[in-house]
């Protein structure tokens, strides 16, 4: 079906952030996208109000590092570095070594801005989204492999699953009454027992990965432990992300519910995945780092947010978001990839999940959230034009999943250079400015600017004083620079839509 396509090639009338005049061009896109300007917008921009005493929350996913853990990572990698990496969790499992202090305020504030129906954060400048490849690059999760619903099927496997009940059961006859995850380290740290990679690979997704219990081995991840100790790959990203996704909208509606309402709220998502996303592309509210050749959580080991820029994030603008592409599918110069059948190699298959409209299966198949895109295609280094919904299939874990991993219908895809300037639609602009008003290049569509220019030229001939020095002068001319570029894009604009060139 070529309505399936992951992007398409078309010529329009494009705006780039570093140029205000608009050109015709042969741009890419992400499907699907609509050639209207008359469709439904994001949410309201107008956050409800959140004070400390208002709404109690405990960001219980958002795990401290266990006493211990640390020197268990390092015990296990030298003896199942190779298993992890062809399982795909290497940089995951290495991860969760490191202290990521918490910002409550940060990420509540966030949570404020996300829309549930888009999956996205919305902004007066845009929108913008944490996708399947911040997944892959800062939380070093997997997204290709099998889904975290399916159990195993040899054996053996089911053998060593049953053992690890057998553990759980005998914790539960302690004083504690439950598999407690500081009991279970102490039951198989540096143990020699011939489970103790499961056992291992069931504590770090328990506590670091799927929380959904208080410090408790969760029976649930038991299959997903000893898959992963064979080096078969499980598609971890969708999951994480889909639980990620559910709690940010289970916090965003209770920031907005009557004071009345319940007024605690627990989540159990790995925040602390959120927490770095936010410092990797809002910059300025970051603190110092020293990169490293290690995992991506080490860059962000200990370091402490200023409480004051947490209000200056929420009130940023374009400029302030980084676009930067990560990943070694983004080469030097941009690139056209033939895909024949579905012979693309592991990065690419990888890559075009991350850029493609499907539906994310969590834990147990029980958490199925819609992944969108398209509506954040800069993200990617790809144009943006005017997104449209996308209809769910999430009828049960086997539909949503077979949408993830449908074949690939496009005959060519584009891949854009390491350094992009995704431009967006001279169409979407005015999508946006209908309802925000408030972007890089405003009102192309009226008279605002014209009416401005025409104002303000009027004060300055019926000022009673007329001498200005260099320096007014300056000003001046910058000040009538940047409203001739205006007026001169609202031109092409507007000779654009008389020609037929754009809806």
């Amino acid at each position: 079906m070529a309505e399936d396509r992951v992007m398409e090639e078309r010529q329009e009338l494009m705006l780039s952030p570093k140029h205000r005049n608009p050109t015709h061009k042969f741009a890419h896109f992400l499907k699907p996208a609509s050639l209207s300007t008359t469709i439904k917008k994001p949410i309201s921009l107008n956050p409800h109000s959140l004070t400390r005493n208002s709404l109690k929350v405990s960001l219980n996913g958002f795990k401290t590092l266990q006493k211990g853990w640390k020197d268990w990572v390092n015990y296990m990698e030298p003896l199942h570095k190779a298993t992890w990496q062809k399982a795909g969790i290497y940089n995951a499992v290495l991860n969760s070594s490191y202290k990521i202090i918490k910002n409550q305020d940060l990420i509540l504030g966030f949570a404020q801005k996300w829309c549930h129906e888009t999956k996205t954060f919305v902004f007066k400048w845009g929108e913008v989204g944490i996708s399947l490849e911040d997944m892959m690059v800062f939380g070093g999760y997997p997204v290709l492999g099998r889904c975290v619903v399916l159990d195993v099927e040899d054996d053996e496997s089911k053998r060593v699953v049953r053992i690890l009940y057998d553990a759980m059961s005998e914790l539960n006859k302690t004083s504690a009454k439950k598999p407690l995850q500081c009991r279970w380290m102490t039951m198989f740290k540096e143990s020699g027992r011939e489970i103790e990679h499961e056992a291992f690979l069931a504590l770090w997704l328990s506590r670091y990965v799927f929380s959904s219990s208080n410090d408790v081995i969760v029976r649930n991840v038991c299959h997903m432990a000893v898959s992963l100790a064979r080096g078969t790959r499980l598609a971890l990203a969708p999951a994480v992300l889909a639980s990620i996704y559910r709690d940010l909208s289970f916090l965003r509606n209770k920031i907005g519910a009557d004071h009345n309402d319940e007024r605690n709220a627990v989540v159990w998502a790995p925040f602390q995945l959120l927490q770095v996303w936010i410092l990797e592309r809002f910059p300025k509210i970051s603190p110092n780092l020293v990169d490293s050749c290690n995992a991506r959580f080490a860059r962000w080991e200990k370091k402490k947010l200023i409480a004051e820029n947490v209000g200056a994030i929420l009130d940023c603008g374009l400029e302030d978001f980084s676009w930067q592409l990560y990943g070694n599918v983004y080469q030097e110069k941009g690139r056209s990839v033939d895909v024949v059948g579905e012979c693309l190699d592991e990065e690419l298959e990888s890559w075009v999940r991350c850029i493609r409209n499907s539906e994310l299966v969590g834990i147990e198949g029980k958490c199925i959230e819609q992944y969108l895109p398209h509506r954040v295609a800069r993200q990617f280094g790809i144009n943006q034009d005017v997104p449209v919904d996308v209809p769910r299939a999430n009828i049960s874990h086997k539909i949503a999943w077979g949408l993830y991993t449908r074949p690939i219908k496009d005959v060519k895809l584009h891949i854009p250079s390491q350094h992009p300037d995704p431009c967006v639609t001279v169409r979407y602009m005015e999508w946006w400015n209908k309802s925000y008003g408030e972007c890089s290049l405003q009102s192309l569509d009226g008279n605002n600017q014209t009416e401005k220019f025409d104002k303000d030229e009027s004060n300055m001939v019926g000022s009673e004083d007329h001498s200005m020095d260099d320096d007014d002068i300056y000003k001046l001319g910058v000040e009538l620079g940047e409203r001739i570029s205006k007026l001169e894009a609202q031109f092409a604009y507007l000779k654009a839509k008389k020609d037929g060139a754009i809806c």
